[in-house]
């Protein structure tokens, strides 16, 4: 494959981490980035000839313009984005606070917005680039008690759809990754975190939940390994996917959702007609 400058974000575990170390492997010209840069030096390495680990908050606009300004200076271009980063808040829209539904929004949203504008006026420049845009099988099918976490992956969903047919003109290429249930730290406690509030009507429900997280973790289907591979496929297509299942379960659920949609469209077909003007 050809060589190309990355930005990681999200890259101090999980699937940040395997890209991370995939792409230097690969020979790719890498930066990436984590709240805590320690971590990921501890992890991967300190700052080399292709390599650039440096700590950012995503909800801080200034911090990533100076990282990107950074990274430009170091590498002189930018060609791949890969907005990893993100996390799970679970719990009954009935218990989450205010306070817990805003934080996932800032950083699986907000912090993917950020990270967008900041690189696409050097692509622009470029007439060159990849974005890929981490959504989910929850940006397919919401389950109980993760509104907060799948409503931020339908924005993203559209987010994405928008943002393609915007720089389409420009050789920037955008791409929704719809990742199924990979053999991550995702659903270990310390990254499944729950709503402060479990209330007694909830609780059983949850507690149920939870040992479905628990018996699944460790038995993901998904190799993060491999979806490294993927992505760096990705990018030396022509023309990339605008939205691409990650895993045969996110193939399998987004067809099923896919048909139950057109049936159900269909059933009330009658009901949408009704409101037209005759």
């Amino acid at each position: 494959m050809s060589k190309k400058v990355w930005i990681v974000t999200g890259g101090s575990k999980g699937l940040g981490l395997d890209l991370t170390k995939a792409l230097l492997n690969n020979g790719q010209q890498v930066i990436t980035t984590s709240r805590d840069s320690k971590s990921l030096i501890q992890k991967v390495g300190p700052e080399s000839a292709s390599f650039l680990p440096i700590s950012l908050s995503l909800t801080n606009e200034t911090d990533i313009k100076k990282v990107v300004k950074r990274a430009v200076e170091k590498f002189g271009r930018i060609d791949v984005l890969v907005n990893n980063a993100g996390y799970m808040v679970a719990g009954a829209v009935e218990d989450l606070t205010d306070k817990e539904v805003r934080a996932c929004f800032d950083i699986n949203v907000f912090g993917t917005l950020n990270m967008m504008r900041a690189v696409t006026p050097i692509m622009r420049k470029q007439s060159s680039g990849y974005i890929i845009n981490t959504s989910s099988i929850a940006g397919l099918y919401a389950g109980a008690f993760e509104s907060a976490y799948a409503g931020t992956k339908f924005a993203i969903n559209g987010i994405t759809q928008a943002f393609a047919e915007e720089v389409k003109p420009f050789g920037i290429h955008v791409i929704n990754s719809a990742p199924g249930f990979l053999r991550t730290e995702f659903l270990s406690e310390d990254s499944y975190r729950m709503s402060h509030t479990i209330s007694a009507p909830y609780k059983k429900s949850i507690e149920e939940r939870l040992g479905f997280a628990a018996t699944m973790n460790g038995a993901q289907p998904g190799d993060p390994e491999k979806v490294a591979t993927l992505y760096m496929e990705i990018v030396e297509m022509e023309e990339p996917p605008l939205e691409l299942m990650v895993g045969s379960d996110a193939y399998a659920l987004a067809l099923n959702m896919a048909n139950k949609k057109i049936q159900t469209t269909e059933k009330y077909k009658k009901l949408s007609e009704s409101v037209d003007f005759i």
